[in-house]
């Protein structure tokens, strides 16, 4: 999590953020210096602070679905919808069939 850069992009000062926050500058300051680590709640506001998403403050990527293809999108959309047992036959099909593609390649 790099705090510090989105409190700098979003021209904050430590103690601004540690006051919406509610709590003081120098704990807030081991937050972005990863000396300490915020609760959950304690994220939640921050990312309130600076109007970002808990995502944006764990670093954490989205995926870039831009490269789907319409078949990829109906394959996750129909593993979406279908019940359990039949997402795990349809992964265990796949993953054989890719197994024996494989072998075939490599022989």
């Amino acid at each position: 999590m790099n705090l510090k850069e989105i409190r700098l992009a979003k021209g904050l000062t430590q103690k601004a953020v540690a006051d919406y926050i509610g709590c003081s500058s120098v704990v807030y300051s081991r937050y972005e210096t990863g000396d300490r680590e915020p609760s959950i709640d304690t994220l939640i506001k921050i990312a309130d602070c600076f109007e970002v998403t808990l995502d944006d403050i764990v670093g954490r990527l989205k995926p870039d679905v831009s490269t789907l293809t319409t078949y990829d999108k109906a394959l996750l959309t129909a593993a979406h919808n279908a019940d359990e047992r039949a997402r795990q036959d349809a992964l265990s099909m796949l993953a054989s069939h890719t197994k024996e593609k494989q072998k075939e390649t490599f022989a």
